[in-house]
């Protein structure tokens, strides 16, 4: 059975692969972390590269969908990229160039999920294959302290965990891999 680390897993291997990243567990080169949701917009300063991208993965809400009698569990996950930007001189602008960038690298994040799950990543079992079967819902954030940083958020569903195997009189109740 696949988890939550397998997820995280996956999310650090595109960090560290991905050329705007390049996320390393070398002290200045951290990109990637997880955290929970109600720390997800706080504290900005990273173990990366100064002034450069954050990346987190914020840890899934859940929620159970009917199928056939049984019960399917969801996880609706988050995965935030920011960057910095300079107030010092034209600060609207490099904030829109700082959300285009953000941006760029979570389309290509998404990009990349849709090609391992039609190629059979065993994380996915095809399960998204489309962008309408990963649900994508986002936001623009800006965050201002220590430094500015613009980013974008996607929160979206993940139907690879378990099913609730009960059948119509939930007699037969144990769990089973999807």
């Amino acid at each position: 059975m696949k988890g939550i680390q397998d997820i995280s897993d996956y999310f650090r291997g595109l960090c560290e692969k991905h050329p705007a990243l390049l996320h390393s567990e070398t002290s200045g080169s951290r990109v990637y972390e997880v955290v929970a949701y109600d720390e997800a917009f706080s504290d900005f300063r990273t173990g990366g590269r100064e002034k450069s991208y954050f990346v987190r993965f914020i840890l899934p809400t859940i929620s159970f969908t009917d199928k056939d009698g049984n019960a399917y569990k969801n996880y609706e996950v988050g995965l935030m990229v920011g960057k910095y930007y300079s107030t010092r001189e034209n600060a609207k602008a490099a904030r829109m160039t700082a959300w285009n960038d953000a941006e760029k690298v979570m389309d290509d994040f998404v990009s990349r999920l849709i090609y391992d799950s039609r190629n059979g990543n065993d994380l996915f079992k095809t399960n998204i294959d489309t962008v309408d079967q990963l649900s994508i819902n986002g936001d623009y954030l800006d965050f201002q302290g220590d430094g500015s940083f613009a980013a974008v958020m996607y929160l979206f569903n993940m139907r690879l965990f378990r099913t609730i195997a009960c059948g119509t009189d939930f007699t037969n109740v144990h769990w089973t891999d999807l």
